[in-house]
């Protein structure tokens, strides 16, 4: 897997591009994934709308990003935001998060920008009984 300190450098650097002016909460994802064999880092801002049912969170903003380049399976998913304790994925993004990691025991990290307080888990942990219609 990719070097955890140069993802969490990643997070710090791209934090700033958050588009949140209505809530001042500023999100950061990144997800590592695997594209022909090669595993590479996504990265992806929330981007808020006055409307905010049209709101992009980050970590499905990151997981656009990963298509567009090919990604074939999500292997870890880290989660930075600005406020004093980490936060979780929402539900709707743990759902999307399931479409394309499909290991119950792969990685979740949520960190804080300061980089002091963090909060592990597993996709399976997050989303025990995911929707599918299989």
């Amino acid at each position: 897997m990719l070097n955890k300190q140069e993802i969490m450098q990643g997070l710090t650097q791209h934090l700033g591009y958050s588009h949140s002016p209505y809530s001042g909460v500023q999100v950061v994802a990144a997800i590592v994934y695997e594209t022909n064999g090669e595993e590479r880092v996504a990265y992806g801002v929330n981007i808020e709308n006055v409307s905010y049912g049209l709101t992009v969170c980050a970590e499905r903003s990151a997981i656009s990003a990963a298509v567009i380049d090919g990604m074939q399976s999500i292997k870890a998913l880290y989660v930075m935001s600005n406020q004093s304790d980490p936060i979780s994925p929402c539900g709707a993004c743990r759902q999307v998060v399931t479409e394309f990691m499909q290991d119950p025991v792969a990685p979740v990290l949520c960190v804080n920008k300061a980089l002091n307080k963090s909060w592990e888990s597993t996709l399976g942990e997050l989303l025990p009984n995911r929707f599918d219609l299989g």
